[in-house]
């Protein structure tokens, strides 16, 4: 009998490195380090796509898996706990268990796999890398990180926080997800024949999300011999291009916000409180266990017990002497993966509908261009199907059974724009009944109240409406311009808040000059402009509180506030928006144009010297078009390069200062492109 020596780990490690040899794709790295991954198949391309993704951004990868397993409790403490019972309550890692095999098709479990592993084939091929302990990443793993995206999406965490703060009647609630404050918007900007100059079709990609971290853009070409050739933006440990562009198409998304979620007040028997009332009849909650590790200090964790309770409606929050049944879309749904698979694969507007149809990616408004000259908007949202004259947006009654949906509308039933005469579609987070000329949008009278579509004008709306309609026609040149526009609105909120200050008498003749500032502002946050830094300090305050759905504060609080502030820091009120707004990538700290909900979207967090640091906003934006002749060009940009994290590297900080000049690289798509503008090429796995 042979006894093996090996330890478990090495067992475990050598699987994994023969697993790897099933997998061959070759990676192409252009002169700016973005990764063109070829794979023979859809699977070998997802190994490839993997190991380039994880040279790049493993730390990011890594970081996700503590949300991914629910346990960010062991990373944060407590305050990450309250996500993992989130996760936990809604059984997301049972059900990606439980359903994989059934509710994937094989040619996703394929990629998915294979992407899985070529995670793992990095891990072995650097083993010094400090997240060994999530070794090996799972196609589950993957999954469930698409699961918990979808859920964030959804508004029950918005749903959560608001009963949160209508229990505590305070601001001391949990943020149950970190970061979230720069998911605050996107662009997309579509234009066909009809508008533009040379009768090209041209779309903007441009998806605001946290410049750094799990949620930030990475780059990537992924390609194979069955099909597959997408390029655009990826999550880490994301298999799937989310926004980009191949041959034929192009689209990208922005958040919006549809009513996907209900909060069911429910009914409690005051002599057995684990049960609700139903059509007039008590009901047993179903009671569970949920085990959740959480790190006390140092190497010290504490495994902490809670309860989580379910009705019919779904999990039960208790708060205060209340509960409430949680309610939303995509819920039990772990099919996403199959759905940005389906549109990755897609080459026609016929392919990438069907795509969208399967309905499992709830939310997000899409906009899509191809090289027939098609522009295309859907407001897509998986709605319930709900009971019409019902207060959807309040707090529901739980006690009846037939307010308890099951279904969703139909796909024909949300809103969707094709081809507008107009020649153009611009979607910036806005009320999806002005997304392109007054005469093209559609009547929200014909949509049902019960879908709870969203009625808020962005900033960026207004813009974008004021320069297409400015503009008869658009050149390249002119439509860039539009994506680049750094101005406020009179129209916007933001205006409205701050002109509020403007016939006030402050006691004190600073103040009064300082009103004198924001009186005389244009407007835009351009680089020489004096009175940008007052006026953004400002109108921060009430776009910070939308964002939140909470009433913002006198704008004689924020003003007072930030003229204490700019003083602190600067000597005066009036110092340049140069000196003032900047995006910092190691030793560079660089000067931008842009602001908070402008078409150039900046949102800055202050540094230690008091000075505005880009946080989110403008990432990584694509501008593809198709001419007339069928000849198709593509450029793109990211706010720092292709290697987020190693700070030795050449492309650590190389596209910093293309950012700042709001200029754009090429993206070498074409293979004759890259060749000729090729800087490193090998194939994984590796002979040794």
């Amino acid at each position: 009998m042979l006894i093996s020596c090996q330890s478990p780990d090495m067992v475990q490690k050598n699987f994994y490195l023969e697993k790897s040899k099933t997998y061959k794709a070759e990676i192409k790295r252009d002169i700016w380090g973005v990764p063109h991954v070829h794979g023979e198949t859809d699977a070998d391309a997802a190994f490839g796509l993997a190991y380039a993704h994880a040279e790049d951004d493993f730390e990011n990868i890594a970081e996700n898996m503590y949300l991914y397993r629910a346990q960010m409790g062991l990373k944060d403490g407590a305050s990450g706990a309250v996500q993992d019972y989130l996760i936990k309550t809604l059984k997301i890692r049972e059900r990606v268990q439980e359903n994989y095999e059934k509710d994937l098709t094989e040619g996703v479990r394929l990629v998915i796999e294979a992407y899985a592993a070529g995670i793992n084939y990095w891990m072995i091929k650097n083993p010094e890398n400090k997240y060994n302990h999530f070794f090996p990443v799972t196609e589950q793993d993957i999954v469930a990180g698409f699961s918990i995206q979808n859920l964030f999406f959804s508004g029950v965490v918005s749903s959560i926080e608001k009963l949160q703060r209508e229990s505590t009647n305070n601001e001391e609630y949990s943020y149950l997800y970190k970061n979230q404050e720069f998911v605050t918007g996107s662009n997309v900007l579509a234009v066909n024949s009809n508008k533009t100059t040379d009768g090209s079709t041209r779309i903007i990609i441009n998806s605001h999300q946290p410049l750094d971290g799990p949620l930030a853009w990475y780059e990537a070409h992924v390609s194979s011999d069955e099909g597959w050739n997408m390029m655009g933006g990826l999550f880490p440990g994301s298999p799937f291009v989310f926004v980009g562009f191949n041959q034929n198409l192009a689209w990208g998304f922005t958040v919006n916000k549809p009513d996907l979620s209900d909060s069911y007040l429910l009914k409690i028997n005051p002599d057995n409180t684990n049960q609700y009332e139903l059509d007039g009849e008590w009901r047993d909650f179903n009671i569970e266990s949920i085990s959740i590790p959480v790190r006390i200090f140092g190497p010290i964790r504490w495994t902490v017990k809670r309860e989580a309770k379910y009705s019919l409606h779904g999990p039960v929050l208790e708060l205060g002497d209340k509960q409430y049944a949680l309610r939303f879309s995509g819920m039990n749904d772990i099919k996403q993966v199959d759905q940005w698979y389906a549109m990755n694969k897609a080459t026609s507007y016929e392919e990438w509908i069907q795509a969208m149809q399967k309905r499992s990616i709830i939310s997000f408004n899409g906009v899509y261009a191809d090289k027939e000259d098609n522009i295309f908007f859907i407001h897509n949202s998986s709605s319930p199907k709900r009971k019409e004259g019902i207060q959807w947006k309040e707090t529901v009654d739980g006690t009846k059974s037939e307010l308890i949906w099951k279904d969703y509308v139909g796909f024909k039933e949300i809103p969707m724009i094709k081809n507008p005469q107009s020649g153009w579609i611009a979607s910036t987070n806005q009320d999806p009944f002005k997304v392109t000329g007054s005469e093209d949008n559609l009547d929200s009278s014909n949509f049902s109240p019960t879908l709870g579509l969203q009625t808020r004008m962005t900033n960026r709306a207004y813009r974008s409406i004021e320069l297409f309609e400015e503009n008869d026609k658009v050149d390249e040149k002119i439509f860039d311009a539009i994506k680049f526009d750094n101005k406020y609105s009179r129209q916007s909120r933001s205006y409205k808040y701050i002109s509020e200050l403007f016939d006030r008498n402050f006691e004190t003749e600073e103040l009064n000059d300082a009103r004198k500032v924001l009186e005389k502002w244009n407007l835009h946050t351009d680089f020489n402009n004096q009175s940008a830094a007052l006026g953004v300090c400002v109108l921060s305050s009430e776009w910070i509180s939308e964002q939140g759905q909470r009433i913002p504060q006198n704008p004689e609080i924020s003003f007072r506030d930030c003229v204490a502030e700019l003083t602190e820091t600067y000597g005066r009120v009036d110092p340049l928006w140069s000196e003032r707004n900047f995006i910092v990538r190691g030793d560079k700290k660089v000067s931008v144009q842009g602001g908070p909900d402008v078409l150039r979207a900046i949102y800055g967090r202050n540094d230690e010297e008091g000075d505005l640091k880009a946080s989110g906003g403008d990432g990584l934006y694509i501008h593809v078009s198709w001419y007339k002749n069928g000849e198709q060009i593509s450029k793109s940009i990211h706010q720092y390069g292709s290697a987020t994290q190693d700070d030795t590297s050449e492309h650590y900080a190389d596209q910093v200062e293309l950012y700042v000049d709001e200029q754009y690289k090429p993206t070498f798509y074409d293979d004759e492109d890259l060749a000729a503008n090729l800087s490193s090429s090998y194939t994984v796995p590796f002979n040794n």
